[in-house]
């Protein structure tokens, strides 16, 4: 797949199709899967061994990412990757609000800080996501990325 490719897909009306769920093969799902077990594990063990503070460090690990990247990789092209990757980007932006917004709230209520900082999250991410849509930031980011491996 080339660039162009990529910058026609930027293009794309946000939605979800159902019909893909069929071509996700029971290994691919058991690597994610594993993955995120192995980190959550990591994360369990370095919050027993050196307090829970440090283990938090590694719950903000993107857990599914790097095994779904390597995934989209090798069925779809390096440009593909690309783009989940800087989806991937926002995403973790919107998980430090998250992170910032649930600090400052715990102690006053767990249930709704949670619940705010699952908004801070939303909000975050879907509006950076939209926000590099409409200005064409994703554009240019994708025709750097496409110029950078020719």
């Amino acid at each position: 797949m080339d660039g162009r490719q990529l910058l026609e897909d930027d293009r794309e009306r946000v939605g979800f199709d159902w019909s893909t769920l069929g071509s996700v093969k029971p290994a691919e799902l058991g690597i994610r899967f594993a993955f995120g077990a192995a980190i959550a594990l990591v994360a369990g063990v370095a919050g027993a061994v050196a307090g829970p503070r440090f283990g938090g460090l590694f719950l903000a690990f993107p857990a599914v990412l790097p095994a779904t990247l390597t995934l989209i990789e090798k069925k779809e092209g390096t440009t593909k990757a690309w783009a989940d990757a800087s989806g991937g980007v926002l995403g973790a932006l919107g998980l430090g609000a998250f992170a910032l917004t649930a600090m400052l709230l715990l102690r006053w209520n767990p249930v709704a800080a949670l619940l705010v900082a699952l908004l801070a999250w939303t909000v975050v991410s879907a509006g950076l996501y939209f926000l590099f849509r409409a200005t064409g930031l994703f554009l240019r980011q994708d025709r750097l990325a496409s110029t950078s491996r020719s």
